[in-house]
């Protein structure tokens, strides 16, 4: 996702970001060199939080600060996320959160997909909550390249929409 030319807007660098962050919340932490670069990046393309400058400006013995950092940045920008202590209940708000993500436009309806599929769908079983997803993923399977992609966008977000709709928002901790 990062790139070494800096974002033009601060809606790209956010984007950076929000990417980060999306495989960042199931436990794929990006090295604290990538996160500090993001950081930089944003920074220069006009995205400003306390905890961004902090990150931006890591020393290279101070890189076990990133995580930590990155966690403040997330919930600085809005869109952290903190899911239940109990896995299953952490498993179902993570996929939500993921939806949210795509019904926002913030993550890519096919990525989404795969990442609740891989991450959620596999470990949690069949569920009345996710079907909708797992639903329309069969359907695209079985039509295969006849789905113009536009239309399996359309699919995947409606889809993404009746998750938010199923899944109640987790509680949200101190």
């Amino acid at each position: 996702m990062a790139t070494s030319e800096a974002p033009a807007t601060v809606d790209e660098a956010v984007r950076e970001l929000r990417g980060l962050a999306h495989e960042w919340v199931d436990g794929r932490r990006a090295d604290p060199g990538v996160l500090i670069q993001a950081a930089l990046r944003a920074l220069v393309a006009g995205v400003d939080t306390p905890s961004l400058w902090l990150l931006a400006w890591l020393l290279g013995g101070e890189e076990d600060q990133a995580s930590e950092l990155f966690d403040r940045v997330m919930d600085e920008l809005g869109f952290g996320f903190h899911p239940p202590e109990d896995y299953w209940e952490g498993r179902l708000a993570l996929a939500r959160w993921w939806a949210a993500e795509i019904v926002g436009g913030w993550l890519d309806p096919f990525e989404g997909a795969e990442l609740i599929i891989e991450n959620v769908a596999e470990a949690y079983g069949p569920s009345e909550e996710l079907a909708p997803l797992v639903d329309v993923l069969g359907v695209l399977w079985d039509r295969g390249p006849q789905t113009p992609p536009d239309e399996a966008v359309t699919y995947l977000t409606r889809a993404a929409h009746e998750l938010l709709a199923r899944i109640p928002p987790a509680a949200v901790r101190p």
